[in-house]
């Protein structure tokens, strides 16, 4: 289930998931109007079911192709499905879906994600804006964590859906084939200067920010910095990505219960090095990375 919170404007409301959206949940977006969108259907709106939301959906939105995200949009097959033109086909094929993740878990998104191909994805551009009757639904390109990662700014309230740059303390995530550090440091940089912005919304734990916005995106950006720091003082002496991964930079400790906390080190820790060789920081010698 979900505890309804409204964001202060008419019609619009986040259904916060478990633990206030801790991953496999996730925080969904509701704006009730004269066309109705429900942005990211949740496990939890999959446990409470579509009749929980008292409304009819008019177009589904998912803020990017992953697993916590979609899990909801079989529940609305009838219904437009709305995605970044970056992240669409991943949502049309489940091959396309596994290539973006740079994982085989076929059986996972397919039995315990509810995956379900759709034929007829609407892609959507950066700027492009979706008029719903009294509200504004402005379609923001924050590509890095996903090739095609979306924020859905809603006007007039200014409220802002940050989706899976969410604010947490673990920081930023850039773990599959198809996303990007460098993409993530940009979208970060972008997402910190908006303005008239009334509040955050993101998908997991952050939950819903209304003060220190910015500090808010400067506090979940200086994660980054602390992985660089992190991986220099390690490579005082030559390390191979493996030794680097063993090391649990990302995650600060290892968890026996993450299945894929070693590829997640090894790809994003691994981006972390790579670009700390371009900015003259460390280099790669017979494949081992050390810091300069």
């Amino acid at each position: 289930m979900f505890d309804r919170v409204s964001l202060g404007g008419e019609g619009l409301s986040v259904l916060l998931g478990t633990r206030n959206g801790k991953y496999p949940s996730a925080n969904s977006l509701l704006i009730e109007d004269e066309i109705t969108v429900l942005v990211d259907p949740s496990v939890n709106v999959v446990a409470a079911g579509a009749k929980s939301l008292e409304r009819r959906i008019d177009v589904v939105v998912n803020s990017h192709a992953h697993e916590d995200h979609f899990a909801g949009n079989f529940l609305f097959r009838q219904v437009p499905l709305l995605l970044h033109e970056a992240d669409a086909p991943a949502m049309a094929s489940l091959e396309a879906l596994l290539a973006a993740y740079g994982t085989e878990w076929a059986q996972v998104m397919v039995e315990q994600y509810n995956y379900t191909p759709r034929s007829d994805v609407r892609a959507v551009t950066d700027g492009e804006v979706l008029d719903l009757g009294r509200h504004r639904l402005h379609f923001l390109h924050m590509p890095g964590h996903t090739a095609g990662h979306l924020c859905l700014r809603i006007e007039p309230e200014g409220v802002v859906f940050t989706g899976d740059l969410d604010l947490t303390r673990f920081g930023p995530y850039y773990g599959d084939a198809n996303a990007s550090l460098d993409d993530t440091i940009e979208s970060l940089a972008r997402l910190r200067e908006l303005q008239g912005v009334s509040a955050f919304v993101s998908s997991h734990e952050a939950g819903i920010v209304r003060e220190d916005l910015r500090g808010a995106v400067d506090r979940y950006a200086a994660v980054l910095g602390e992985r660089d720091r992190a991986l220099l003082e390690f490579c005082v002496e030559p390390r191979t990505l493996a030794e680097i991964a063993d090391r649990c930079i990302v995650y600060r400790k290892r968890y026996e219960s993450i299945p894929w906390q070693a590829g997640v080190e090894t790809v994003m820790m691994g981006r972390h090095a790579e670009r700390l060789v371009r900015l003259g920081a460390m280099r790669n010698e017979d494949d081992k990375f050390v810091a300069l």
